[in-house]
């Protein structure tokens, strides 16, 4: 029986067949993976991550193990060895099967039910993390309704918009395509918030900022944040931050290790809530982490069964293997609209009959 698998070439990725895994060791056959803005970092070459085969956000069917078949979704980083990612340090989810083993062991599976339409569970991992950061929140911002502050609109800082916004926080979304936040107003049911051009926003205080932006535009990201925080705000680094791009704003530019003393669900008391300055001498809290947890893809999956057609709107593009190629190469191109014109925001890959098609 032959499946399907998108494998990286270069800066792109190509369709190849695949055979489905031994009957003797557990898998999982897909049924939906998303794509998410990491993936499209690692794959256009802005990440060193190694893997093959890209992608970690997904929902498929657990076979070969006791008590029987069942739906799962997954953990992508490993609590005993932060630096093992799934889709990052080994082969990922954008295929039809996946086998378990050292890498990939069960507890990296986190059991779900059925939800119509499938495709929404494919957002519990990164809406899983999105609670873990407002966990993190949760301890160093001041209880009430809060100005927050999320920078990048793509689909990690959209879930944060339409969380903050059900929390009852008074929310702005910044972000530097036009193009995207037009989308945004158009889709005001997923996350009803005000919006801002980066580099043009109002000189408005915030409690919170949640920078969701690329890589390479991190730099730019986190010193537009740390000037608009009061004095003791928080910051949320939910993409890594290097020395490189901490430099320009903070007086130690290694705060971005903060991300690895939160991991999988666990909250650091010490180390994971840091206390860092600005080069203008404003206080400021870090935070961020790696990886969820059990509990935290649990809540999740109840979020997105309370709404799944709010959250459902997120996602632009639901394709087959096959004509999700030239939609993930536009985003690893760097380019934000599809054949037809339209956004793309985020992009689920379907794999028919979980991976048992001929």
């Amino acid at each position: 029986m032959t499946g399907w698998q998108l494998v990286r070439s270069g800066h792109r990725v190509r369709i190849e067949p695949m055979e489905r895994p031994p009957g003797d060791r557990p898998y999982v056959s897909m049924l939906a993976v998303g794509l998410c803005g990491t993936d499209v970092q690692i794959g256009a070459g802005h990440r060193g991550d190694v893997a093959g085969v890209l992608g970690h956000e997904g929902i498929g069917i657990l076979h070969g193990v006791p008590g029987g078949d069942r739906m799962v979704v997954f953990n992508p980083v490993d609590v005993r060895n932060q630096d093992s990612v799934l889709g990052h340090s080994f082969d990922g989810l954008l295929r039809s099967w996946v086998p378990l083993g050292p890498e990939l062991p069960p507890g990296a599976l986190q059991e779900v039910r059925p939800l119509d339409p499938t495709a929404v569970l494919t957002l519990c991992e990164p809406l899983g993390t999105v609670l873990y950061s407002w966990e993190l929140i949760g301890r160093s911002a001041p209880a009430g309704p809060l100005s927050v502050g999320i920078w990048g609109a793509g689909p990690i800082g959209l879930l944060h918009a339409r969380r903050a916004t059900d929390q009852g926080h008074d929310v702005e979304l910044v972000e530097a395509r036009p193009e995207r936040l037009a989308w945004v107003e158009n889709h005001a049911r997923l996350a009803p918030v005000r919006l801002s051009v980066t580099g043009h926003r109002a000189p408005r205080p915030l409690d919170v900022a949640v920078v969701c932006a690329p890589r390479p535009s991190m730099a730019s990201a986190v010193r537009e944040a740390a000037d608009t925080l009061r004095s003791g705000g928080t910051m949320v680094l939910v993409t890594a931050l290097d020395a490189a791009a901490a430099a320009p704003t903070f007086t130690d530019a290694t705060v971005g290790r903060v991300r690895r003393h939160n991991v999988c669900g666990g909250i650091d008391p010490e180390l994971g809530l840091l206390k860092a300055v600005s080069h203008e001498g404003k206080p400021l809290v870090l935070t961020g982490h790696r990886g969820t947890s059990s509990a935290q893809l649990r809540a999740a999956e109840s979020v997105l069964r309370a709404d799944p057609g709010g959250y459902g709107g997120l996602i632009t593009h639901e394709l087959g293997p096959e004509d999700a190629v030239d939609v993930i190469n536009r985003r690893l191109d760097g380019q934000f609209r599809a054949a037809d014109g339209s956004e793309i925001v985020k992009v689920v890959v379907r794999f028919p009959d979980g991976g048992r098609h001929g």
